[in-house]
């Protein structure tokens, strides 16, 4: 305990002062609604949030995120993420796709990636059409229809949803190409002051313009349960939600050492934040969670984490192309070699296993006891300085959700200290029931 006080003592100097916490609900302004959507808006400081809530069958959800989040669609998919791929050259991982498009994409520089990024998304697409068809939650539909939905709106000149569709299409491939890697911890039982589930998820994407897009998509499906997404405009699957029942997140599958190299994988199946947006949607427990994971063709390596209300318990789901495997409290030291903590299954940033070896073990062994949702929202996120676009925590006892954004600039970047990363930011604090029960336009 006495190294793990120094490790913080002298972390302290250079790391900013607790996350202050802000109540949402407040904050929340109506902007606009459709009989089937309600957009909110959150300007508090450096804290600037779009809340969408979406009731229906997937032509409805489609539709009125597309018409009320028109510009924010638009404006991301189109415009910023097209700066974003012209930085991507060392970035993109050539694993499965052919050898003429590793080509085109190791011979491309600046500019010149950008139509070869339009290439690989599109190639990504089709290779895994077959499969999106055939989702339970209709993520085809969703982008069709919210393509007409920004037509409608009359704020794209000149729009064609053809046009528009294909794009938020192929740009839905994107986590399939480019690996993101995070944070996770479940700590339950003797971790906390009441035995109920505290949950983290960090996601550390980088520089871009997603921080700037962020968006908390409330999704009232008229199938499945009510769930809501982490996420940015336009954007049908998850990297980050929760639902009524569940929370879950993911990270990049990715070795340590001298092989260091992401799990084998391939683009013949649902693309993973496909499989995460219905488990979402449809898994009221981990174990169902897990079991959809079994029955899937699964496409390329990442630890999903995920919780449940009714266990108040937390397991990595080790979801590759070769198997599918529980990792809980008593073996994750199978990935991370870190000792196993009794309540407590939890994952760093780094690739595994973890080299370094003291910074989360250190804070697990802090708070032990005392996990609380606000002790882990003020302390995880930045003495890890994990977590550049977003961060969440997820109270089961209290049915509550924390979650801060990255600000960065014109150019994407996060500033010269990455004073930025939302690990340094205000996390807002939602209540879920309130966010189940929003009232649907009349």
């Amino acid at each position: 305990m006495f190294a793990v006080t120094v490790l913080l003592c002298a972390a302290a100097i250079s790391v900013p002062p607790p996350n202050p916490i802000i109540q949402a609900a407040p904050l929340m302004k109506l902007v606009n609604q459709t009989t089937t959507g309600k957009l909110y808006t959150i300007d508090q400081g450096t804290v600037h949030l779009k809340v969408l809530h979406i009731w229906g069958r997937p032509e409805e959800l489609g539709y009125a995120q597309g018409y009320l989040l028109a510009k924010d669609i638009y404006q991301f998919m189109v415009v910023e993420l097209d700066k974003f791929y012209a930085e991507l050259a060392d970035q993109i991982p050539l694993g499965d796709l052919p050898a003429w498009l590793q080509k085109d994409i190791q011979n491309a520089i600046g500019s010149e990636l950008v139509p070869v990024m339009h290439k690989a998304l599109a190639y990504v697409y089709d290779r895994e059409l077959y499969h999106i068809l055939l989702s339970e939650s209709s993520p085809s539909t969703e982008a069709d229809t919210m393509a007409r939905g920004m037509c409608d709106s009359g704020v794209i000149f000149n729009c064609s949803v053809n046009e528009i569709a294909k794009v938020i299409k192929h740009s839905n491939m994107l986590p399939e190409l480019i690996r993101m890697t995070c944070s996770m911890m479940g700590a339950w039982g003797k971790a906390t002051p009441t035995g109920k589930l505290t949950q983290l998820r960090t996601l550390d994407f980088g520089t871009g313009p997603f921080a700037s897009y962020s968006t908390l998509t409330v999704y009232h499906p008229l199938t499945g349960f009510n769930w809501a997404n982490i996420g940015f405009p336009g954007f049908v699957g998850s990297v980050t939600g929760f639902s009524e029942h569940v929370a879950l997140s993911e990270k990049v599958w990715e070795h340590y050492g001298p092989g260091k190299d992401t799990q084998p994988g391939h683009y013949d199946g649902l693309p993973v934040t496909g499989v995460i947006r219905n488990i979402l949607q449809y898994s009221a427990t981990k174990e169902q969670a897990h079991n959809y994971a079994l029955d899937h063709k699964r496409t390329w390596g990442v630890f999903m984490g995920v919780g449940d209300d009714s266990s108040q318990q937390f397991k990595a789901i080790g979801y590759r192309e070769a198997d599918c495997k529980w990792y809980g409290d008593n073996n994750i030291t199978m990935i991370t070699n870190f000792t196993t903590v009794e309540g407590v299954t939890y994952i760093d940033k780094h690739p595994q296993p973890s080299h370094d070896r003291t910074t989360m073990p250190g804070l697990v062994n802090t708070w032990y006891g005392n996990l609380t949702a606000v002790n882990v929202v003020q302390n995880f996120p930045r003495f890890e300085k994990s977590g550049d676009v977003h961060a969440a925590v997820f109270d089961y006892g209290n049915k509550k959700t924390y979650m801060a954004f990255g600000v960065v600039d014109a150019n994407g970047q996060y500033g010269p200290n990455d004073e930025g990363f939302a690990c340094y930011q205000p996390f807002l604090e939602f209540d879920q029931t309130a966010l189940w029960n929003e009232p649907r336009p009349l």
